[in-house]
């Protein structure tokens, strides 16, 4: 592939994923830092630790500290003491933050799903959905150590 080809592929990449970010409206009273953390630790094992948090979204330890303030003080997620070491932390989501992160999902796919069908013919439709996996792929690759 060209360089100029996959420049042009990130670029209209980074667009859709900047568009689905403005089609969601902002959860009264969280940032867009904690719905990102909350996002990870629902996507993560449950019992996570915070930083495996970190380490997913590649932020750092207090930009996550500070989301899980938040995100505990609204009730969406709690933290236990891990049982065999009482100096780590256990995170889970709560009932009220699996229903808030539902309604998140939902809403931005609601809005994908009619941005398809308002813009692509069928086909299209179906040349978008056989890219799924492809671009799974590719956002798993791990590239082979250099020796």
């Amino acid at each position: 592939m060209r360089d100029e080809d996959v420049r042009e592929f990130r670029a209209q990449l980074r667009l859709l994923h900047r568009r689905l970010r403005r089609e969601v409206q902002p959860v009264a009273g969280l940032s867009r830092t904690a719905m990102q953390v909350l996002g990870a630790i629902g996507r993560l094992p449950a019992g996570s630790q915070p930083r495996q948090v970190a380490d997913e979204l590649l932020m750092t330890s207090s930009n996550v500290a500070a989301a899980l303030r938040e995100l505990e003080a609204r009730g969406v997620i709690s933290r236990q003491k891990d049982p065999t070491d009482a100096r780590q932390v256990r995170l889970s989501v709560t009932a009220h933050g699996e229903r808030l992160l539902a309604d998140f999902r939902s809403e931005r796919d609601s809005w994908l799903g009619r941005a398809v069908e308002a813009v692509l013919s069928e086909d299209e439709q179906r040349v978008l959905l056989s890219a799924g996996p492809l671009l799974q792929r590719l956002a798993e690759h791990e590239p082979s150590p250099r020796p």
